[in-house]
């Protein structure tokens, strides 16, 4: 799991990132006091902060040690741990790569300049600096990951688990409960930053199918809910019958299908000529058999990530899952689809066969891509109601449509669901509604990116 997402999944569970720092800077230190002089490289984020705690502790151990760290802005935690040293170490702002200084009369130098979290390549002045490191031929021991991929350590110690072969692994104090239990980490991951420069459609395009002559307004909920983690388009593909009977909304696409009571056959071409980027099928779709052949041919030639709900688990065969679907089936959509009842075992061993990422839901939510099976806890007795699951499918399914990752998706989206329908339960009690989860979604990513942001 990314490290950032199991540092704020633990904050969830009660442990501070600023505790987890500390121990990270206690386990790095450690491996340094056999040398006496000692460069300590911090960047502006939690990994030179890591390292600045270990200069700390390094110097009250009686070494000598000098800090280098990167001019400009910095986490919270890294300007904490920076205000530390002031007074009982040298440092030095390093501009550019010019103001390093001959590194020769080091004994050791610590990498603490980027963590896993840093893609693409380096710029100046973090390259003109890694090829001063690289040059040194001093002995070099990185924290979590050689800087960029690019510092040639000698030593890397990777904080709760390894990130690449050889490293020596330092635990932390990261609890079990933020790598099992889904939490606002799995939301970080799931819900993308807005940019200034963005577009139309540039977080997700959704199409919504479903909807019959007997389940008019489900699809609403569906596309909703999906509105409300952000997703830029919500387009509703359902029969012409359903279509004209619809609960107004102003910022949903309806597309009414040339079927009138239920999809068929001949609508499947014209749901797949669409421009989406993510879909959801099966709310309110009935269980006719046209309903199924066109389901089939559907899932045969759609070749984009798609959140499988409601009527299309009861009606669909176990043969036509493939590794593009999250399926949210309850407990007897479960049994009827794969034969046994649900667990945390059979879970993960369909979604293995199958290659899809289930959701299985319940008290405690179960979910598995076949290769990790993660809990989730949130949500309550009143999201028996009938609705909540239609939710579930659009908060899934609009966060697919911006991310495109399945597993990340199922863990943020059931998180969400159960955390709005938490907050609505707290002031409605049995009184609320699937609209009151939805109106509550804001709430609830709200409260996820305060503690995404306290850092």
């Amino acid at each position: 799991m990314d490290s950032r997402a199991l540092d704020i999944n633990a904050r969830w569970c009660g442990v501070s990132t600023q505790v987890l720092m500390e121990n990270a800077g206690k386990a790095v230190a450690g491996h340094c006091l056999r040398y006496d002089g000692i460069a300590v490289f911090c960047g502006n984020g939690n990994n030179g902060g890591d390292g600045l705690v270990a200069a700390r502790i390094l110097k009250d151990n009686g070494k000598s040690v000098t800090v280098f760290v990167l001019e400009g802005m910095r986490s919270r935690l890294n300007g904490l741990n920076l205000k530390r040293l002031a007074g009982k170490v040298k440092v030095v702002e390093l501009k550019s790569s010019d103001d390093v200084p001959d590194l020769s009369g080091f004994d050791l130098i610590v990498d603490a300049l980027l963590g896993v979290g840093f893609h693409g390549k380096l710029r100046e002045p973090l390259a003109g600096i890694v090829g001063r490191i690289n040059e040194s031929r001093v002995p070099v021991l990185s924290v979590d990951v050689p800087s960029g991929f690019k510092v040639k350590a000698d030593k890397v110690i990777s904080l709760h688990e390894s990130k690449l072969e050889g490293a020596v692994v330092a635990k932390i104090g990261i609890p079990k409960e933020a790598e099992l239990y889904c939490g606002p980490g799995d939301v970080y991951l799931a819900l993308p930053e807005r940019r200034g420069d963005s577009h139309k459609g540039d977080y997700g395009r959704l199409i919504v199918v479903g909807g019959s002559r007997n389940y008019v307004g489900t699809t609403t909920l569906v596309a909703e809910a999906a509105l409300r983690v952000g997703v830029d388009l919500v387009t509703i593909f359902t029969p012409s019958y359903a279509a004209e009977r619809m609960p107004f909304n102003p910022n949903l696409m309806i597309h009414p299908l040339r079927s009138k009571d239920h999809i068929a056959l001949k609508d499947v071409p014209e749901i797949l000529d669409a421009r989406y980027d993510a879909m959801v099928v099966g709310n309110g779709l009935g269980r006719d058999e046209e309903c199924r052949k066109a389901l089939k041919k559907l899932f045969s030639e759609n070749k984009k990530p798609v959140v499988v709900d409601a009527d299309a688990l009861s009606i669909m065969d176990k043969e036509w899952i493939n590794e593009n679907m999250i399926l949210t089936p309850h407990h007897g959509e479960f049994k009827m689809l794969f034969g046994v009842e649900g667990s945390g075992r059979t879970v993960e061993k369909n979604a293995v066969e199958t290659k899809a990422t289930i959701v299985l839901k319940g008290p405690v939510d179960v979910i598995s891509n076949g290769k990790v099976t993660r809990l989730n806890k949130t949500g309550n007795p009143g999201m028996t109601k009938g609705g909540s699951g239609d939710t579930l499918a659009g908060i899934t399914a609009g966060l697919l449509a911006q991310n495109g990752n399945l597993m990340n998706s199922a863990c943020a989206g059931a998180f969400l669901n159960g955390l709005a329908g938490d907050i609505a339960y707290g002031k409605l009690d049995v009184s609320m509604n699937a609209t009151d989860i939805i109106e509550h979604i804001p709430d609830a990513i709200r409260k996820s990116r305060e503690v995404i942001k306290d850092d």
